[in-house]
C-alpha cells in the first residue's frame, strides 16, 4: 500500500459527486432515512444504484494509477476492479455517493476481505440526526452538508473531514488519508518463498494488524507474488551496487527507478521500504 493522491481536475471530474448533483443525492438519503424512521422501510437498499459510484471509477484508478488502493496490484488486464466504500454504506449510509469515501480496489481486497467490515479504536463518524418527523425544510437544509464537494465548498472541508477521520481513528488505513509507510513493513523468508506484510513499529501494530487482515494483504497469492518481485529487486539492486561494469551498473539504476521505485510500480510500497535498507544477501 502507498500514499495516494486525489485528482480533482475541473475539466474531467466527474460532475455526479460535485455541485447540485451532489446535494439532490444527499436528499434522496435523507429521504429515505426518514423512512427507515418511520418504518416504512428496514434499511435504505443500495440495489440497482452501483451506477452512481461506478461514474466515478476512472478518475480513482487516474489516483492509484491503475493498481487496487489496497494491495497494490494491477487488475485491470484481468478483472474489472470495485469502487470500494472505505466507510460501508449500509453503516454509514450518509457517504454512500461521497467522492471522498471511494477508492479502486480489486474484487478479492474488497468483496472477499472487507466487505462491509470496518473497526475503529473510538467514536464512530456519526451521520446526520434524521428523526421520523424531521421536515422536508430540515432536509433541504441538511442536504449538501453531508460530505466534502471535490470542486465547491458548499459541503464540509477537506480539514473537518480529515479531523473527523482522526478522531475516529479506524483499525485501517485510508491510503488518501493516512501514510501507509509509516504503518507497514516488510519481512522475507527465502525458506518459505514469500515476503509478508508487518507492522512497522510497535506503536502502529494495533491499526497495522487490522488493515493487514481487514483487506487480506498477506493472503498466499500476495505473498508469493511479493517473492517473486523480490527476487528480480534483489538481483538488479546487486548490480546497480557492485557491478564492476559502469555501464550495466547505471541501468541497474535506472530500472531501479522506474520499474521498481516509481510509484507506478506494482507494488512500489514494499520496494521503498527496502530502498534504504541493506541488501538482502541470496541464501
Amino acid at each position: 500500500m502507498r500514499k495516494l493522491n486525489r485528482q480533482i481536475d475541473p475539466t474531467t471530474f466527474p460532475v455526479q459527486f460535485t455541485g447540485v448533483n451532489r446535494r439532490n443525492w444527499e436528499l434522496e438519503l435523507l429521504k429515505e432515512a426518514r423512512r427507515v424512521r418511520r418504518k416504512e422501510i428496514k434499511k435504505i437498499d443500495f440495489r440497482g444504484k452501483s451506477n452512481r459510484w461506478k461514474n466515478a471509477k476512472d478518475n480513482l484508478l487516474s489516483e492509484s494509477l491503475n493498481k487496487c488502493a489496497y494491495c497494490e496490484c494491477y487488475f485491470r488486464t484481468v478483472a474489472y476492479g470495485d469502487v470500494e466504500h472505505y466507510r460501508p454504506k449500509s453503516k454509514y449510509w450518509w457517504l454512500a455517493y461521497s467522492y471522498y469515501n471511494y477508492s479502486a480496489s480489486c474484487q478479492l481486497c474488497n468483496q472477499k476481505y472487507k466487505k462491509a467490515k470496518f473497526p475503529n479504536t473510538s467514536a464512530s463518524y456519526s451521520g446526520p440526526v434524521i428523526r421520523r418527523n424531521s421536515s422536508d425544510e430540515y432536509l433541504l437544509r441538511t442536504a449538501g452538508k453531508l460530505s466534502v464537494d471535490p470542486l465547491d465548498n458548499s459541503g464540509i472541508t477537506i480539514t473537518e473531514f480529515k479531523r473527523i477521520h482522526k478522531k475516529e481513528r479506524p483499525l485501517s488505513i485510508d491510503p488518501y488519508i493516512d501514510n501507509p509507510s509509516k504503518y507497514f513493513g516488510y519481512k522475507h523468508d527465502d525458506r518459505t518463498r514469500e515476503v509478508l506484510i508487518k507492522e512497522k513499529s510497535s506503536s502502529k501494530k494495533e491499526i497495522a494488524e487490522s488493515a493487514i487482515d481487514l483487506f487480506g494483504l498477506n493472503r498466499k497469492e500476495l505473498r508469493d507474488l511479493r517473492y517473486r518481485g523480490l527476487l528480480t529487486y534483489r538481483f538488479i539492486r546487486d548490480a546497480s551496487e557492485n557491478s564492476i561494469d559502469q555501464n550495466r551498473k547505471e541501468g541497474a539504476k535506472l530500472i531501479l527507478e522506474t520499474e521498481y521505485y516509481s510509484d507506478e510500480a506494482e507494488f512500489s510500497g514494499m520496494y521503498n521500504y527496502f530502498k534504504n535498507r541493506k541488501l538482502i544477501p541470496f541464501t
